[in-house]
């Protein structure tokens, strides 16, 4: 049996891929994520309220997402606990614009900085020859979105805007007019660089065939995913999950194909099978599973859940390819920036920005749960209070779904779709179809 090692390139943080060969086809892939900082460990004996300081640190990239699970576990523990909290709408909106614009920018840059000229390293010729300015028009769009969040949280990433019972900022008119200013740029870099089109149309698309009558970098993009075969490669169980909020579909839901259930967060558990917590282990990172089985989260999740006409036409074509994964993550960034917008314009500037709790936190004892849709997927903070001080606190990222370990006989998402392929190039731009962070992954 032959087996090929090989470093991940261009992620956060550092990872190997490790597969094995039968018959000049991967038959079982190792994804090895070999640093540990150990987060939960530090958080153990603080006072609950340093977790919105210390979570934002697990990951420069989606950072806010981590304060965001933070703050709901943290809000859930009042609640629990029997103290009702009033948050202001306000507040939650503000929440889910730094959220929102996140995403977006981390949309963009992985679609820039990795699956773009990624799938360039495919090519035989100067046919999709790679403009460098293209990637210098796309940074300017991520520090542009980013002074949009830049203005609720003072700073990004590692921002701590986010307090009980709602957030520290309390905005006028001046800034959300800079705001929907800098998020109006983001959108027409988009419309002119990414989509060929207005938000409005690409939104309205329900074929996938749409696309390609745009001459954008998506397009070119998806050609070359079906010239090297990605409408085929990279298949997994064609199970997904989004655990997290959402504005298209109720929290909670999961789906096989194109059927759709609600899923219930308290069905989810960590396996430690292959990792260095348990014996013969060769990853830091814990395997996430719902109900025993693996499932995939992530903008694909969210969009098949939230019926899509888009995705579910790419779906119908190719399942859950990676053609069908970059597409949905790069739809997402259209959907994120229409609500964001409707969201600024909407946002009740008379109303109060936080509601805080009476109530001496040293007082509680308590348990709380905290969910979010990051942008690669579901988030899950929980912590254990008692008088004030974590006794523990457990994080489940986005990429212990996608790029956990399992067995030969039960492989998690990501071996699943690396299984079967015939080049170690085509199992790297698979796995960074998925995700490209292991700093989450080994918190």
């Amino acid at each position: 049996m032959k087996i090929t090692k090989e470093i991940i390139e261009k992620i956060e943080g550092e990872a190997s891929l490790e597969v094995e060969w039968q018959d000049d086809k991967i038959s079982f892939a190792k994804i090895k994520f070999l640093n540990y900082r150990g987060i939960e460990n530090i958080l153990e004996g603080r006072p609950f309220l340093d977790a919105l300081a210390i979570t934002p640190r697990v990951c420069g990239i989606c950072s806010t997402s981590h304060v965001i699970a933070s703050i709901n576990a943290i809000e859930n523990a009042y609640e629990n606990f029997g103290y009702n909290l009033s948050i202001p709408q306000k507040a939650k909106d503000i929440r889910e614009i730094v959220l929102n614009v996140e995403k977006i920018q981390n949309h963009i840059k992985w679609f820039y900085f990795n699956i773009y000229p990624e799938i360039m390293k495919f090519k035989d010729n100067n046919k999709y020859a790679f403009d460098d300015q293209e990637w210098k028009k796309a940074q300017k769009a991520i520090i542009q979105v980013l002074k949009v969040a830049a203005i609720f949280c003072g700073q990004w990433p590692h921002a701590s805007f986010c307090m009980v019972g709602g957030v520290t900022c309390d905005p006028i008119q001046n800034d959300i007019n800079d705001a929907l200013v800098y998020l109006d740029e983001v959108i027409t870099f988009c419309e002119n660089e990414i989509f060929g089109t207005t938000l409005e149309e690409y939104l309205s698309y329900n074929l996938a065939i749409q696309i390609m009558g745009n001459s954008c970098i998506l397009s070119r993009v998806v050609q070359l995913l079906n010239d090297f075969g990605f409408n085929l490669y990279g298949k997994s169980y064609d199970r997904f999950i989004s655990l997290g909020e959402s504005y298209m579909y109720n929290q909670g839901q999961k789906c096989n194909g194109t059927i759709i259930a609600n899923a219930d967060y308290r069905f989810v558990s960590e396996s430690l099978e292959n990792s260095f917590f348990s014996q013969n282990g060769y990853t830091y990172s814990k395997s996430a599973i719902y109900k025993e089985r693996y499932f995939e989260t992530g903008p694909i999740a969210r969009l098949m859940i939230a019926k899509d006409p888009l995705i579910r036409d790419f779906h119908r074509r190719t399942k859950d390819s990676t053609l069908t994964r970059v597409v949905a993550r790069v739809s997402e960034i259209a959907h994120l920036l229409q609500r964001t917008k409707t969201l600024l314009e909407n946002l009740n500037l008379k109303e109060a920005s936080c509601n805080s709790p009476k109530l001496n936190y040293q007082d509680i004892t308590s348990e709380g749960v905290g969910i979010v849709e990051a942008a690669r997927g579901s988030l899950m903070h929980s912590m254990e209070i008692k008088k004030g001080l974590i006794k523990s606190y457990d994080i489940i990222t986005p990429t212990v779904w996608n790029l956990g370990n399992g067995t030969v006989k039960n492989p998690a998402i990501a071996q699943k779709a690396i299984i079967g392929l015939d080049e170690i190039k085509k199992a790297d731009f698979v796995f960074k179809s998925f995700d490209i962070c292991s700093v989450c992954t080994t918190q």
